[in-house]
C-alpha cells in the first residue's frame, strides 16, 4: 500500500525541529490507524496528509483536499486542542457537499502539540443522540445569524453579516455584494468583494434583477443565462449562486457567492433565500430610516434659518396657535411686552396684548383667513404698565382652507414718531438758520452807523459829562451785537476747508503761548504732552486753530474765579482703529457742567456765561465733523475733558 501525502517537502514547521515525525513515518503511521485520519498543522491552518480509509469515507480526491481549509471540511470553526481518548461529535463534509456525522478524536504527534492526528469513526447510538443536538445546535447558529440582520445600524454592515452568513455556509472562493448606487437608482454599485477579484464588474444593470427575481444557483454543467454566469465560467468556478435583495419587488441590492464543488444542497438554498429576505427587510428599513433622518436634518435646518431671521428681526413676532394661545415669541416681542416665551406659553393672547383698544376684531378675521392691520393712535401695555404707540399686522396661516396658526408682527412706532418729530425740528432750525443769517446780515449795517455814531458822540464829551458813560456802555453793546452777528454768520453759511498735513502739536503750543499771560494773572497753569513729537494731521490749519481755540477759551473760562490746571494731551488711537486717527483731550479742573446741560452743549445758543453766544462749541463741532473726525465730552464735579479725533496724515 503506498501511502498518501497532501506535502512532498519538509513538513517541520517552527517550534518543531526534530521532534516531528520523518513524512514516511507519518504516512506509514497513517495507514495502521484503523479509522479515518488526517495530519493537521494548526500553526498555518493545513491538513498535510490522510489515509486511504479518510478517502474512502468522504469520496475526496487527493487534489480536492489539497484546496480545502479544515473550517470548510468541518463547517463550524472545530476546537482542534488534543483531545485525548475522549471524542466528540463533528459534522464531516464530503464530496457530494453532503455533511455526515463522525466521532473525532485529536492526538497530538509533536511536543508543542502544534501536529496532530484527527481520527473519524461512525457515531454509536448514544453518538445520533449527540448529532441530533449537534443539528440542532447548527440551526440554532444559523437562525441567530439571520437576527443579527436586523440589528445593523447601516447598509454596508448588513452587506458584511450577510457576507459572513455566506461565508458560514458555502465556504465560497468570492463573495460579491452590490448595492443600489445613490446617485443612479438604474445601477448597482460593487462594494469590497471577499475576497478581492476584478474579474466581476464594478456595476451592474438594475434590470439584472428583474430578469432574476429570486435565489438562482448556476451548474458548471449548464450553459450560462447572463453576463455573470459567463464571467464565472471563464473564471473556472463550478458554480455561481445569485442572491437578489428585493423587498416588496423594491430592489436593495444583491449578493453573488462563487467557487467549486460541492454545490449547496437544498436546505441550504433555502436559508440562504430567506437570509436574502431578511437582507432587503433590513437594507429597506435602515434606508427609510436615513431618508427619514434627512428629512428631519432638512426640517431642523429650515427652523434654524426661520429662527435666525426672526431673532434678529426688530420687529416682535407672536406666534398664536388656531384657537388664540401664544405658541412662540422672539427675543423682540419679549423685549417690547417685558414677558418671557416661556412665560406667556399656552396663554391667551388678549391676557398679553392690551391696549388702548380691543384686538378682538382683529382675531376673528385672522380665524376667518383675513389678514389686517392696526396701528391708527394704537397703544400697547409692557408687564410694568408702561404703553407705547404699536402698529399691529396679524397674518393666518391657511393649508388646505385651515387656518394652522396665526403671526402677529408687533413694530414699535414711538421711536418712529420722535424721529418724525426730531427731522421736523431739524427743518425748522434749518429754516431758523436760514433766517437768522438773513437778520444778523441785514441788522449789522444799522449797529455799525450806531456804534459809529457814539464813537464821535464820545470824541466830543468831556470826561466829566454826565452821559459819557451812557455812551461808552452803548459802545460795547454794539461791539457785542456785532460779535454775535459775525458768530451767526459764520455758523449759517457753509465754509470749503483746504485739507494738508498740520504739525497739531505746533499749532496747540502756539495758542498756549498767546494765552499765557492770561492764564498766568488767573494762576492756572498748564501743560502739553504729545506722542510722537510732531503729530501730523490732515486738517485746514486755521479751521482745526478756531476748534482748539474755543476749547482753551472754554476751559479758562471756566477757572477764571479760583485758578486751576489745564492739560492737553496729544496720543494715536489704537492701532486696530481704521483709518488711523489721533486723539487730543483739552482736560480743565473746573466745576464741571451741569448733569442737565452735558448733552446740549455742542447745541447752537446754549451758553451758561454772561457773554457768551452759546455758537463756539457748535462751530467746533461742525469743523470736526467736517474734517471726518468726531468730538465728545465728559464732566465730573471737579473737572471737563473734551476729547477730539482727527485723522492721521499719511
Amino acid at each position: 500500500m503506498v501511502p498518501v501525502s497532501l506535502d512532498q517537502q519538509n513538513t517541520k514547521s517552527p517550534g518543531d525541529s526534530h521532534q516531528d515525525f520523518s513524512l514516511l513515518d507519518r504516512s506509514l503511521i497513517l495507514e495502521l490507524i484503523p479509522a479515518a485520519a488526517l495530519v493537521y498543522r494548526r500553526t498555518d491552518d493545513r491538513i498535510l496528509s490522510a489515509n486511504r480509509k479518510f478517502f474512502d469515507l468522504t469520496a475526496l480526491t487527493l487534489d480536492a483536499l489539497q484546496d480545502l481549509s479544515l473550517n470548510t471540511l468541518i463547517p463550524g470553526d472545530p476546537d482542534t486542542n488534543p483531545t485525548g481518548e475522549q471524542s466528540r461529535p463533528v459534522r464531516l463534509q464530503i464530496a457530494s457537499g453532503d455533511l455526515i456525522l463522525a466521532n473525532m478524536r485529536i492526538l497530538s504527534i509533536s511536543l508543542t502539540n502544534q501536529v496532530v492526528v484527527l481520527t473519524f469513526s461512525p457515531p454509536d447510538s448514544e453518538f445520533e443522540i449527540r448529532r441530533e443536538l449537534l443539528e440542532q445546535e447548527y440551526r440554532f447558529d444559523n437562525f441567530s445569524l439571520l437576527t443579527t440582520l436586523g440589528s445593523q445600524n447601516s447598509s454596508q454592515a448588513v452587506f458584511q453579516t450577510a457576507s459572513q452568513i455566506l461565508q458560514r455556509m458555502l465556504s465560497p472562493r468570492v463573495i460579491l455584494a452590490y448595492r443600489v448606487n445613490p446617485r443612479d437608482e438604474k445601477q448597482l454599485q460593487l462594494l469590497s468583494p471577499f475576497p478581492q477579484t476584478e474579474a466581476f464588474p464594478s456595476t451592474l444593470d438594475i434590470g439584472l434583477l428583474e430578469s432574476t427575481p429570486s435565489l438562482n444557483l448556476w451548474k458548471l454543467q449548464r450553459e450560462p443565462q447572463n453576463q455573470l454566469q459567463e464571467i464565472a465560467l471563464m473564471e473556472g468556478y463550478h458554480y455561481l449562486l445569485t442572491l437578489p435583495l428585493l423587498h416588496n419587488n423594491t430592489p436593495q441590492g444583491l449578493m453573488l457567492a462563487a467557487g467549486e464543488s460541492p454545490y449547496p444542497d437544498d436546505d441550504t438554498l433555502r436559508y440562504l433565500a430567506l437570509m436574502s429576505a431578511h437582507a432587503a427587510s433590513a437594507i429597506q428599513g435602515l434606508n427609510s430610516l436615513e431618508s427619514a433622518q434627512r428629512t428631519l436634518n432638512n426640517i431642523r435646518h429650515v427652523v434654524q434659518i426661520q429662527h435666525a431671521i426672526t431673532d434678529n428681526l426688530e420687529e416682535g413676532v407672536i406666534i398664536l396657535t388656531p384657537d388664540l394661545c401664544i405658541a412662540e415669541m422672539n427675543p423682540a416681542a419679549e423685549f417690547l411686552l417685558g414677558y418671557a416665551s416661556k412665560e406667556v406659553f399656552r396663554q391667551k393672547a388678549e391676557m398679553v396684548l392690551i391696549g388702548n383698544e380691543t384686538l378682538s376684531t382683529l382675531y376673528k378675521s385672522a380665524q376667518q383667513g383675513i389678514s389686517t392691520l392696526v396701528g391708527n393712535n394704537f397703544r400697547l401695555n409692557n408687564r410694568s404698565g408702561d404703553s407705547f404707540m404699536a402698529q399691529v399686522l396679524c397674518i393666518p396661516v391657511v393649508e388646505k382652507e385651515k387656518v394652522r396658526s396665526i403671526v402677529l408682527i408687533l413694530r414699535d412706532i414711538s421711536q418712529t414718531e420722535q424721529i418724525r418729530a426730531h427731522s421736523q425740528q431739524l427743518e425748522q432750525r434749518a429754516f431758523l438758520g436760514e433766517v437768522s443769517a438773513i437778520f444778523a446780515h441785514e441788522v449789522k449795517n444799522p449797529i455799525n452807523s450806531i456804534s459809529t455814531g457814539l464813537q464821535l458822540m464820545g470824541l466830543t464829551m468831556k470826561p466829566d459829562d454826565p452821559h459819557a458813560n451812557l455812551v461808552t456802555r452803548l459802545q460795547n453793546d454794539c461791539l457785542r451785537l456785532t460779535h454775535l452777528m459775525d458768530s451767526t454768520l459764520t455758523f449759517s453759511k457753509p465754509v470749503e476747508y483746504n485739507f494738508a498735513p498740520v504739525d497739531l502739536a505746533s499749532l496747540i503750543n502756539s495758542i498756549l503761548e498767546r494765552w499765557a499771560p492770561r492764564m498766568y494773572r488767573l494762576n492756572i497753569s498748564y501743560n502739553l504732552e504729545q506722542q510722537p513729537a510732531n503729530p501730523m494731521v490732515l486738517a485746514d490749519a486755521r479751521a482745526i486753530e478756531q476748534v482748539f481755540v474755543n476749547l482753551i477759551s472754554n476751559a479758562l473760562q471756566a477757572m477764571e474765579n479760583d485758578g486751576g490746571s489745564l492739560n492737553i494731551k496729544i496720543h494715536p488711537v489704537s492701532p486696530e482703529t481704521n483709518p488711523p486717527q489721533y486723539e487730543i483731550i483739552v482736560a480743565d479742573s473746573g466745576p464741571g457742567i451741569p448733569e442737565d446741560l452735558i448733552k446740549h452743549v455742542f447745541e447752537p445758543f446754549l451758553t451758561t456765561k454772561a457773554k457768551g453766544t452759546g455758537l463756539g462749541l457748535a462751530i467746533s463741532r461742525r469743523i470736526i465733523t467736517a474734517h471726518k473726525g468726531n468730538i465728545y465730552v465728559e464732566s465730573f464735579p471737579g473737572g471737563t475733558m473734551f476729547h477730539v479725533l482727527l485723522l492721521k496724515a499719511t
